[in-house]
């Protein structure tokens, strides 16, 4: 059977996290592959698996690699909403428990770097490092609190094709794309569950401000920001100023997908960073 384009070669894998008697359960799609020190890649709001595609392939000759699509995304269920931040770290917090991790690095981007972030701090010790993409840690300011509420409508109208449309205008998608990379990135997007994704946004809405915490993340950091993703540049000077163990990283000529748009220097960055704490299998 001929490949869908924008599909991934890997076997899906559906984990249950909720208990079996409840109605309305908590299942999130996995790609595993490799074998190593574990990755978990938790891409950001309205993205899936896709978000990974250079990455995997880079990381699974060395590393387990588990990319996961967050509830109300992509192929995992989509539970009643609205969903919180919270629980959004809570799931990742099972995931880890029910695929018996230990000490995994995240690579997380946008949302879910806020996800990641909130697991640090609730649940520390759990997480050997964080690797955070776009990573916002105030709470949304007016304009993408407009923006939200804005795609949050077309998605309550079941119009993810507007949702897409005004997402695009906001100059938030990835830039180092071929034109078939941008219409399999588009296709993917429009499969989401308009009420996965309405639940989804609530969440950034209501996203506590995890400023005056962030010092309580003690796990190695590295804070990899594109020049272009202008919105995140001070969050990128806050973590590095508050964090113990943060480095910062500003990528020239990158915009909020920087794996995307720059494959090449975030790879680099990511395997020097993973090498200076001894998180993986390849040595110097």
């Amino acid at each position: 059977m001929a490949r869908i384009a924008g599909e991934s070669p890997r076997t899906a894998r559906h984990i249950k996290l909720s208990p079996p008697e409840k109605d309305d359960p908590v299942i999130l799609c996995c790609e595993i592959a490799g074998a190593g020190p574990p990755m978990i890649l938790v891409p950001g709001l309205g993205d899936t698996v896709w978000a990974w595609r250079r990455l995997i392939p880079h990381l699974q000759h060395h590393h387990q690699v588990i990319a996961v699509e967050l509830r109300g995304h992509g192929r995992s269920a989509c539970p009643f909403g609205p969903y919180s931040m919270k629980e959004m770290a809570e799931d990742l917090v099972l995931l880890i428990e029910n695929l018996d991790l230990h000490g995994p690095t995240f690579i997380a981007q946008g949302f879910g770097a806020r996800a990641a972030m909130t697991l640090a701090i609730e649940k520390p010790g759990i997480a050997a490092a964080l690797v955070l993409i776009g990573a916002e840690t105030g709470p949304p300011d007016s304009a993408t609190r407009g923006q939200l509420v804005g795609r949050m409508e077309h998605a309550a109208r079941g119009d993810m094709q507007a949702t897409y449309k005004l997402r695009k205008s906001e100059g938030r998608e990835p830039r180092g794309m071929s034109s078939r990379e941008r219409a399999e990135h588009h296709r993917v997007f429009l499969r989401n569950s308009p009420a996965g994704y309405n639940a989804a946004c609530f969440a950034e809405l209501s996203a506590p401000d995890l400023t005056d915490r962030l010092e309580e993340i003690r796990c190695p950091v590295l804070a990899v920001t594109g020049e272009l993703d202008t919105d995140r540049l001070a969050d990128a000077r806050r973590m590095t100023e508050i964090m113990p163990d943060c480095e910062s990283v500003i990528v020239a000529d990158a915009g909020h997908f920087v794996q995307l748009d720059q494959t090449e220097t975030f790879h680099a960055l990511l395997d020097d960073f993973l090498k200076k704490h001894n998180l993986s299998a390849v040595r110097k």
